[in-house]
This record gives structure tokens, C-alpha cells and sequence, in this order.
């Protein structure tokens, strides 16, 4: 076993570390969606969508993930503070 064997470390093989990063990367996304700030970002090329503010970044992830996009195609997309009356959208179901 060399450089590019089966195991990682000491008992860490690579399934195991692809399902640690998953589970990061899916903590990672429930806490960006839980964030207690709303904020609405507007597209051009999409529109409008109230979501879940922690920062504007998280914001922009967040809206990406509601139309179905890449964040970097909406980076022109502006992050306003959402209304007291305006709710977000609930977190989407990725399958």
C-alpha cells in the first residue's frame, strides 16, 4: 500500500471520509437555512425570493439552491432586509 492505498489514517479508509464530508457539508446547509435574519434577493434573471439571512453570502447559497442554480450565476443579484411581514421559503428538498 503506497501513497495512494485504501486507508487514510488509522482506520479511516476513503467511503469513510466522503461520508464525514457529506454529513459536514448537510450540517453546514441546515444551519444556513435555520439562520433567525430574512432577507430578500433580487435577480434579474430570476426574480425574487425571501430566504433565510446569516450574511449575505448565505443568503445568495440560499436563493441559488431555491431556483436551482449555481450561486456564481447570480452573483450580480442584490440582498435587501426583508419586511417584518415577509416570511421565507421553506428550505427545498435536494433528492
Amino acid at each position: 500500500m503506497g501513497m495512494y492505498g485504501e486507508r487514510l489514517g488509522r482506520g479511516v479508509t476513503r467511503e469513510a471520509a466522503r461520508k464525514y464530508e457529506t454529513s459536514v457539508t448537510e450540517r453546514a446547509r441546515r444551519e444556513r437555512w435555520q439562520a433567525s435574519g430574512c432577507a430578500r434577493v433580487v435577480s434579474r434573471k430570476y426574480g425574487t425570493v425571501v430566504v433565510p439571512h446569516g450574511s449575505n453570502f448565505a443568503a445568495l447559497l440560499n436563493a441559488a439552491e431555491v431556483w436551482g442554480c449555481d450561486w456564481t450565476e447570480i452573483r450580480d443579484a442584490e440582498v435587501w432586509r426583508a419586511g417584518a411581514e415577509d416570511k421565507p421559503v421553506p428550505m427545498p428538498h435536494i433528492i
